[in-house]
């Protein structure tokens, strides 16, 4: 079953133009998406480079954390007018915090500039803040009139935590989330830091920019596809076709990272689907198959247990075997407790437990490991033996 819908005849007429750009071969005899190939980096790279030489682009990239990184030329429009059509969380009075991370070819930061200047509001480039230091900063960002924020719901629970922790307000009417999923523990604090503010969430990749839009008025893990484009759910990642004007790259049957689905909304509106996780999310602990997402849900289904993230540490030689998990939690529980409820909910790490009881570890931190170049809590991190 596809998310959204996109003629065949447009897809067809949109592959044989990026042929033209360096995108893949289309064969003659092609007459459904089937028979058009799986695109990737190498085709974003070589159609981007091409699009945007007459006018010039902004060069960035997603990965190189634990891969090569993936470079996109993007327009220095970054699609924000597309956007607009149907997404519209600033007002030209708003004043819009920009959380996110400049600097290092992530996209977020910029993507939010762009936003706020097409809005025609006021935007104040912070960049991320450690969590001692944003309680020094709330009278400067109340002084400035702060009434949105944009950030990883990471960066948005330490603002709001810093905000309670001081018991002060800080009146925000917008909250602009993208690039990790919501705990309902993270969800909750920001709620009651920011009472008053509706969720507006996106989603997308550097590579493609948004392809789907969440409102107020969602399901906050719902979020819609964009028109003029249609999604292939796929275990080995989801495939995105795109047509017509205003993208930053147009694509066809490019392979995203993630597993999606189709899914219904509270609002009504067509074309729902929710992520459910990497494609890449599996690893052998002791030649038996993990995945990653599920034992993050069932950790942080727990009560106590905020935010969890496991950090693997290999087999000696070996870049897929895993000789050692520790999950690492933040949160009220105790540690023994999420260990006995990680091997009653899951049969697999159980019987990997009785033969292996050092496989397992279990500690409460005060703080996840983040990534430094984006500021998100990874799911899973390595460690070497």
């Amino acid at each position: 079953m596809t998310i959204g819908e996109l003629p065949w005849e447009r897809v067809l007429d949109q592959a044989r133009e990026l042929e033209q750009h360096g995108g893949a071969p289309v064969p003659a005899t092609a007459g459904s998406l089937a028979d058009l190939a799986v695109t990737g980096p190498a085709e974003i790279f070589e159609v981007s480079l091409r699009l945007t030489a007459p006018t010039g682009s902004i060069v960035l990239s997603s990965g190189g954390t634990t891969g090569p990184p993936k470079i996109t030329y993007v327009s220095y429009g970054q699609a924000v007018g597309r956007l607009l059509r149907e997404w519209r969380p600033l007002r030209p009075e708003s004043v819009l915090l920009n959380l996110f991370t400049p600097g290092r070819m992530w996209a977020s930061h910029y993507y939010m500039q762009a936003l706020a200047e097409r809005s025609g509001c006021r935007v104040v480039p912070s960049g991320p803040l450690e969590a001692g230091e944003l309680a020094y900063w709330l009278d400067a960002f109340e002084s400035l009139g702060v009434d949105a924020v944009a950030a990883t719901p990471s960066a948005l629970t330490d603002l709001a935590q810093a905000v309670l922790d001081a018991g002060r307000s800080l009146p925000l009417r917008t909250v602009i989330w993208m690039a990790e999923p919501w705990t309902e523990a993270a969800e909750k604090t920001v709620r009651a830091a920011f009472p008053e503010a509706g969720f507006w969430g996106n989603y997308g990749a550097v590579e493609t920019y948004v392809i789907a839009t969440n409102t107020p008025a969602c399901d906050l893990r719902t979020l819609h596809l964009m028109p003029d484009q249609i999604i292939e759910p796929d275990d080995e990642g989801a495939l995105l076709s795109r047509a017509g004007e205003g993208w930053t790259v147009p694509v066809t049957r490019y392979r995203l990272g993630d597993r999606l689905a189709p899914a219904h909304c509270r609002c009504g509106r067509p074309d729902g689907l929710r992520v459910l996780g990497r494609a890449d999310d599996t690893f052998k602990l002791h030649g038996s198959l993990l995945a990653i997402g599920d034992l993050i849900e069932l950790a942080t289904a727990l009560p106590g247990v905020a935010q969890a993230q496991l950090e693997l540490v290999r087999e000696e030689e070996s870049w897929h075997g895993v000789r050692r998990l520790a999950v690492h939690f933040t949160g009220t529980a105790e540690p023994a407790a999420l260990r006995q409820h990680l091997l009653d909910g899951s049969a697999r790490l159980f019987g990997i437990a009785l033969h292996h009881p050092e496989a397992l570890a279990v500690a409460r931190v005060d703080r996840l490991t983040r990534v430094e170049r984006t500021g998100k809590v990874p799911p899973m991190i390595w460690r070497q033996p």
